[in-house]
């Protein structure tokens, strides 16, 4: 063997050290299954390699924020469905109570008899008796409806007159001086009840099975709302899901614990819960500020006004008409319409609100309406045959000239309940709206008579009128990127018809006063209709509730099954993406295996073979070393 030189013995060492980087790098691949620990040890392939890890790491953050997305959709599936649920057991009550005779639940204490004991004529002269609907007055002439006694001298002369003048009726009967006739016969609006001379028969009272299905139908109403106002408030993620955009806020504000503290409130008489929309939802805050001395007046049994001292103080603006906001404007006589030249002047107002117009250009036109509906482009207003317009009129408004101006203002809504706050306990808290005049200052209500004084208060900050909506999150739709190139929107609230519907349906049900107990001898008039009315006005709202087929409507949202649908789809749109996904992320995962893994069992071959190639080289090194030139010699 030769004396190594420093060049020879450079080259060992060379090679010694690329056989041991061989080794470590099988090693490292027979330790992780990795063909590198770094890009640069895969040449070409890295940036391939770098492109798919790119598109991985945007899949697998799409997929991780999906299972939030999911979790959210999952949740409104569920609450939807537990609506549905309670709403179709509702519904099968509801329809149960409908199939009863419900002409006859409330107690009529006017039926039976008649005593015709009073001999002195005069007595009965100008009262009057309304039987089965028709009006007869007992007067000294025969004509129309007048039961002619100007020849009678006793009260049994005066029975007399009044079988010749009504028709013949197999269920009356005339007995010297008693008239017996079936329940349900006469109303209690006639004067000749209240005049000494009847005797009630017995009243009719419901069954007790009546009584029962009525209070089951109630207390389902009652539950249905509260499972109604638990689902809605739903809260996942830390956020109220059916919040509309406002979701910090619980959207649904139903302070009702029982069904009588809710009947309380809520009494069917005086304040009965809102019969529209715009009622139910109405948010509206009124202050001295705004009202100055506030006048109450009672205007009859629990009916009222009240006034204030400043004028249009009970008017929100809403449209200044103008070319900008709302180009001309055309008042249809014939189609009860109000027309503007620009798309959504009218989109601030909405169906069920009381619309106030005034202004010099609007002429007769200026006056108090109940909008009927609002067009889908915004130019369009029709109101209600209630309200109808007073003359055709085309206008177009005009800054520069007051003439021609119109201005749309809107109040609460009829059928608003008030909240009475501050007035102090002995005062009325709450009033509903049935009105308001003209010129905005005087609302028309009704209240608890017993607790509405004629007086005028004082302003002051200590009161206010709060106008409530059981409603009290957002509007806004909320969009949720699902992928690169998808999205699903989440544009379901608490306020959407479909729900206000719901809420309107179940308080018909659940208010109180179901059944009018009023003796019409002493208290007016009896409502015999009442549950009935009730009843079929509960299932007309609850049938469009769970399906409308929303022809001609503007309505978000109208129904259940329009709410299910969106979130079914949304579902599916997202099981979908998830499901791709989970593909793509395999596919991607695999891509990037095959470039960047290698098999174990052959790495740790060539760990061994570079093992044994590196002991070799030092034990070659080793010997060369060790040749003196001596030995060489």
């Amino acid at each position: 063997m030769r004396v190594p030189t420093y060049n020879s013995y450079m080259n060992m060492i060379s090679q010694a050290m690329s056989t041991k980087a061989m080794a470590e790098l099988y090693s490292y691949q027979a330790m992780t299954g990795l063909k590198s620990p770094n890009y640069s040890g895969y040449g070409m392939q890295a940036h391939t390699m770098v492109s798919l890890e790119s598109m991985l790491s945007v899949t697998n953050n799409f997929m991780e924020n999906n299972k939030l997305v999911n979790i959210e959709v999952n949740a409104m599936n569920t609450a939807m469905e537990t609506i549905q649920s309670s709403v179709n057991e509702f519904k099968s009550i509801l329809n149960s109570v409908s199939g009863m005779d419900l002409s006859k639940v409330s107690p009529d204490a006017t039926g039976g008899e008649l005593i015709f004991s009073n001999n002195n004529v005069n007595d009965y002269l100008g009262k009057t008796l309304t039987i089965n609907g028709t009006e007869y007055t007992f007067a000294d002439n025969g004509n129309g409806n007048n039961i002619d006694i100007s020849t009678a001298t006793t009260g049994a002369e005066v029975l007399t007159a009044l079988q010749n003048k009504l028709p013949a009726n197999s269920d009356f009967t005339f007995d010297d001086t008693t008239f017996t006739f079936p329940l349900y016969t006469i109303d209690g609006e006639s004067t000749l009840v209240s005049s000494g001379t009847v005797q009630t028969g017995e009243p009719y009272t419901m069954s007790d099975e009546q009584y029962n299905e009525l209070k089951t139908l109630q207390n389902q109403a009652f539950t249905t709302l509260k499972m109604l106002v638990d689902c809605l408030n739903t809260n996942v993620n830390g956020k109220y899901i059916f919040g509309g955009g406002d979701t910090s806020q619980v959207p649904i504000d139903f302070p009702f614990a029982s069904l009588e503290e809710f009947q309380a409130y809520y009494d069917g008489v005086n304040i009965q819960y809102p019969s529209n929309s715009s009622a139910a939802l109405d948010n509206r805050v009124i202050t001295a500020e705004d009202t100055g001395d506030l006048t109450f007046a009672q205007t009859g049994g629990n009916t009222g006004t009240i006034t204030a001292a400043n004028a249009g103080a009970f008017l929100t603006q809403a449209v200044a008409s103008n070319s900008e906001t709302t180009g001309t404007l055309t008042f249809n006589q014939d189609k009860n319409t109000i027309n503007a030249t620009v798309y959504g002047a009218f989109n601030t107002i909405q169906a069920g609100d009381t619309l106030v117009i005034g202004g010099d250009g609007a002429g007769t036109n200026a006056k108090v309406y109940v909008v009927e509906s609002v067009s889908s482009d915004g130019k369009t207003i029709t109101v209600s045959d209630s309200t109808p317009i007073e003359a055709d009129l085309t206008i177009s408004p005009d800054n520069t000239n007051p003439d021609t101006t119109v201005n749309f203002s809107t109040s609460y809504a009829v059928g608003s309940v008030i909240n009475m706050e501050g007035f102090g306990n002995n005062f009325v808290p709450t009033v509903q709206v049935t009105g308001i005049s003209e010129d905005g200052s005087t609302l028309f209500v009704t209240a608890d008579p017993a607790k509405f004084p004629n007086t005028t208060v004082a302003a002051s900050s200590d009161w206010s009128m709060v106008g409530n909506s059981y409603y009290q999150g957002g509007t806004m739709d909320s969009e949720k990127v699902i992928s690169d190139n998808q999205s699903i929107v989440f544009d379901v609230n608490g306020a959407d018809p479909a729900f206000e519907k719901l809420f309107r349906s179940l308080c018909t049900i659940a208010q109180g006063n179901i059944v009018d107990t009023t003796d019409p001898i002493t208290g007016g008039t009896l409502d015999t209709q009442r549950t009935e009315d009730r009843v079929e006005e509960s299932m007309a709202i609850l049938q469009s509730a769970i399906y409308s087929s929303g022809l001609g409507s503007t309505e978000v949202n109208p129904d259940l099954y329009t709410v299910l649908a969106k979130i079914n789809s949304n579902q599916v749109v997202l099981n979908n993406v998830s499901e791709n996904q989970s593909t793509m992320a395999a596919n991607l995962e695999n891509s990037i295996g095959e470039i960047k893994n290698v098999d174990q069992t052959e790495a740790t071959v060539k760990l061994l073979m570079a093992y044994n190639n590196l002991n070799a080289s030092y034990a070659v090194m080793q010997t060369a070393m060790s040749v003196s030139l001596l030995d060489y010699l």
